[in-house]
């Protein structure tokens, strides 16, 4: 079972579990998450006021043409209808579909995402419902051979899931007692989207932008290593105490990914980076949705105009934590 954020209060203690209404129990619930999730972003407030205007000025004009548009994502409380966008619970099937089947049989849902919710991406399609599910095992279906990213999980899209939903959200599924799983809620839960622009991590960043001499004076701004850019920019410019607010890092669709290890595109199965099937499709971090291990990040990687297309042969899985 994943652990709740530091400081957080189990759900026995922090929730009047008598007879009430599900969506008041998930709404109560993540009510009090949101707000605990909440203060690791105080620090960035402190890192920009550790700057001057001109010194942040500049970081931005050295990364602006870098950035590109992502949609960030957030919790929302309990999902009611089958076709919005959630995490967990029982995803949309119509009739005709069954539940996806693994190595270990039942796969555990993890998130649809409904397009029409997300707004305009390039390149991204605009409708349609993308469903990710995972092996139930202790690695969450993930591989450590040549097959990585390749199995241990499904996707399905629908592009017009407009037919009736065999079951509501907070219905229940083949997988309900299933002891591993990657996140658990009290429920099924609604996510929402707003837009940002997602910049690179050091690695991504092209190495004209990486010898330029603001990672100097960022980190003697705070006290840091000169030789060291590498840490100053993960830390203070893209990391926890970022001086640049919604930079793109967290769970978000589209964008740049963030791993708690190392990059593993161009490994096992994975997609080389730089090539459109590396492209980040979806990205869900342990600190904002739970779950994933300590401090994990899990990601689907593909090339989001074959997604458009209702092409998944392309898609990759990952997730990794400390």
């Amino acid at each position: 079972m994943p652990a709740l954020p530091a400081g957080a209060t189990p759900l026995s203690r922090s929730i009047d579990l008598r007879p009430r209404s599900y969506g008041c129990l998930v709404n109560a619930f993540w009510d009090r998450w949101r707000k605990q999730l909440t203060e690791p972003s105080r620090p960035s407030r402190a890192a920009t006021g550790a700057l001057a205007p001109h010194l942040i000025d500049h970081v931005r004009d050295v990364l602006g043409a870098t950035a590109t548009p992502c949609a960030i994502i957030g919790i929302a409380g309990a999902a009611t209808d089958p076709t919005q966008s959630f995490l967990t619970g029982h995803p949309y099937l119509p009739a005709g579909s069954t539940w996806p089947e693994g190595r270990h049989g039942p796969q555990v849902f993890v998130a649809q995402i409904n397009f029409a919710e997300v707004g305009q991406l390039p390149g991204f399609p605009t409708s349609g419902l993308l469903q990710w599910f995972v092996d139930p095992d202790d690695s969450y279906g993930l591989t450590f051979d040549d097959t990585a990213g390749a199995t241990g999980f499904s996707v399905r899209w629908y592009p017009e899931p407009s037919a009736p939903s065999l079951a509501r959200p907070d219905a229940p599924t083949p997988v309900d007692q299933a002891e591993e799983v990657p996140m658990e809620f009290v429920g099924p839960t609604a996510v929402t989207f707003r837009p940002g622009a997602s910049i690179p991590s050091w690695d991504e960043l092209p190495a004209a932008l990486r010898q330029d001499t603001v990672w100097e004076r960022v980190a003697m701004a705070f006290g840091e290593n000169r030789s060291e850019p590498a840490f100053v920019y993960d830390e203070y410019v893209r990391g926890g105490t970022a001086v640049l607010p919604d930079n793109g890092t967290g769970s978000k669709i589209g964008g740049y990914p963030t791993f708690t290890q190392q990059d593993p595109r161009g490994s096992g199965d994975y997609p080389e980076p730089g090539t459109p099937a590396a492209g980040l499709l979806i990205e869900l971090d342990s600190m904002d949705v739970g779950g994933w291990g300590d401090s994990g990040v899990a990601h689907l990687f593909g090339d989001p105009v074959a997604l458009a297309r209702g092409d998944l042969s392309g898609i990759r899985y990952h997730w990794d934590c400390m």
